[in-house]
């Protein structure tokens, strides 16, 4: 069968890269990760590499072959799902690691960006993620019944000033023919990574429980609904930015709820919000603290059609302890 095409993915060996990567497959598009896992090549194009940890991914390439040699040929589109993870609890929140996040981010969108706008063919769209964290908690908003794409944001601190940052940085040149997509996304849910990993154990073992009051309300979506979007990003003519959440709104209580009923345990061991401070520093805990009401008015305008729109809907496709993915045979 004929290749739908050629998908350049930054971050693809990672928790939302790798389900970008399958989900593109599964549609019939040659598929390149961008990672820092490749060994340096010195040819003009990016090496074939077969990666052990993933054998989802065949063909695997460095960024310093992307500097040097640029986009393969027949690039239809990149995707940059790059960045570390801000909410890794085994680093401190200093200037070096902010420095860390900071560049994981802005700088490969920037090194993307280049490689785009210098491209022989220009791929139809420059899709990467972004954050929510550019809009203000509910409290500091400007407008009481959520935030939609076009809300002000980028400065009530410095996680707001990264997106800003972040979304700059994958700006082309006004002549340029590739849509740029910014997907601000909010919690990303799934069972092979990010916060249902990390929650799954105490949560089966009847130990999980609401963080801190828990009537922050989440904005959230499924890793397959973020592979989704990024399809359709591709296929349609979608342009700018699109907040990546689900229009189901829901509270963290109302989420651990949902969490523990398709768990079947109980939650009742909730999470003070100092404990949260103490392990991640009162700026990074306001991510989960502080409620937070976004609207994918943007997103739903499109056609976007979500798989996984309500809260049980989705805790019920990732709430096992031993998970079958649905997509895979």
């Amino acid at each position: 069968m004929a290749s739908a095409g050629r998908v350049v993915i930054a971050g693809g060996t990672g928790f939302v890269g790798g389900e970008v990567v399958k989900t593109f497959q599964r549609l019939g598009y040659e598929t390149w990760v961008v990672s820092r896992q490749a060994r340096v090549n010195t040819a003009k194009t990016p090496s074939l590499l077969f990666s052990k940890k993933n054998e989802d991914i065949k063909n695997l390439t460095s960024w310093d072959d992307i500097q040097s040699g640029g986009l393969p040929r027949g690039t239809v589109a990149v995707i940059n799902c790059s960045g570390q993870n801000v909410l890794d609890p085994l680093h401190r929140w200093n200037e070096d690691f902010k420095a860390k996040v900071y560049n994981s981010r802005v700088k490969t969108n920037e090194m993307l960006a280049r490689a785009v706008s210098e491209a022989e063919e220009p791929p139809a769209a420059f899709i990467h993620m972004s954050g929510v964290g550019f809009y203000p908690p509910d409290r500091l908003a400007s407008e009481a019944g959520g935030q939609t794409e076009a809300s002000p944001g980028g400065q009530h601190d410095w996680l707001a000033s990264l997106v800003k940052d972040w979304e700059a940085a994958a700006k082309l040149p006004a002549s340029s023919k590739t849509r740029v997509v910014s997907l601000r996304s909010g919690v990303v849910l799934g069972r092979r990574g990010g916060m249902i990993q990390q929650t799954l154990p105490p949560f089966f073992l009847g130990l999980g429980g609401r963080i801190g009051s828990g009537d922050q309300v989440m904005p959230w979506i499924h890793v397959k609904d973020v592979a989704g979007l990024m399809v359709h990003a591709v296929t349609s003519p979608m342009s700018g930015v699109y907040n990546t959440v689900s229009p189901d709104r829901v509270t963290n209580d109302q989420f651990t709820g949902a969490f523990a009923k398709a768990l079947s345990r109980p939650a009742i061991f909730p999470v003070p919000g100092f404990v949260m401070k103490t392990i991640f520093g009162s700026e990074r805990a306001a991510m989960v603290l502080e409620s937070q009401t976004v609207i994918p008015e943007k997103t739903l305008a499109s056609g976007y059609n979500y798989r996984f729109g309500d809260i049980h809907e989705a805790c019920r496709e990732f709430a096992h302890i031993d998970y079958c993915d649905p997509d895979e045979d």
